[in-house]
């Protein structure tokens, strides 16, 4: 069965983040990939064990027949989480908010990033005039090797100066026609989905035959409420997951 989507969960493994904000992103994209399981298979969302591997990527124990090759990633950033899934094609997602922190000068914070970028991708991100015109090419080139290196499943390991982009330019809040090239080399076997949604960057790397990638083509985003999630202690199965949630601090003071 041909399968692809994107959904987006608005947000506004709990133990590991400090503050609520955070938590409630990392349990949105959890729920989000339940939701998709159970919509594929008719399982109860509650019926399926997540785990990661060794770069953080997530998969599933056991998966049942009807989602044994689906290529499925997540990402949470700002006000959202973000799921990705295709039975077609090795998918990644990456989704950044296009800001800056507080009492951050743009120069001192892309000094930091310097090594992460090739002279031509840096001089794409310096093109615009504005400040926010360069951070937001900044972000677009980011997620999209966050997406890259999340789809074949190296994490940053994979040396990032390696990944050469060529961002197209924006129709209206949307790209499809960005390329790379990967030690030097053009790579047409990937393509890229680059959507701009409430001051979001949202990127998805889409891996697949020449002869897949017209089945690949974007069904736009699906955008869910946390509440459309259904969250509760049954769908998560464990209690103490939410006694943690709840003792934690919305916001960093």
């Amino acid at each position: 069965k041909q399968w692809y989507q994107r959904r987006v969960a608005i947000t506004a493994g709990i133990s590991q983040f400090m503050f609520k904000r955070d938590a409630k992103q990392s349990m949105a994209g959890r729920l989000l990939m339940r939701s998709c399981f159970s919509t594929l298979t008719g399982a109860p969302p509650q019926s399926f064990a997540l785990c990661r591997d060794d770069s953080g990527k997530p998969h599933l124990l056991a998966p049942p027949p009807a989602v044994e090759q689906l290529s499925f990633n997540v990402s949470h950033a700002g006000e959202y989480a973000v799921f990705v899934a295709s039975s077609l094609a090795q998918v990644g997602v990456d989704v950044m908010k296009v800001e800056l922190r507080r009492n951050t000068a743009l120069q001192d914070f892309f000094s930091h990033m310097t090594r992460q970028f090739t002279s031509k991708e840096w001089e794409a991100i310096q093109r615009p005039a504005t400040d926010h015109g360069k951070l937001f090419n900044f972000y677009r080139h980011w997620c999209l090797k966050e997406s890259f290196v999340k789809t074949i499943g190296t994490g940053l390991k994979f040396g990032l100066k390696r990944i050469q982009f060529n961002i197209g330019p924006m129709d209206g809040n949307e790209c499809f026609s960005t390329t790379v090239s990967i030690d030097g080399m053009a790579c047409g076997e990937w393509r890229f989905e680059e959507i701009l949604h409430d001051h979001h960057i949202i990127a998805t790397a889409i891996r697949a035959n020449l002869g897949e990638k017209g089945q690949c083509a974007s069904q736009g985003i699906e955008v869910l409420t946390f509440q459309d999630l259904s969250v509760s202690k049954t769908e998560l199965q464990d209690s103490r997951y939410f006694s943690v949630f709840n003792a934690k601090q919305e916001f960093p003071c």
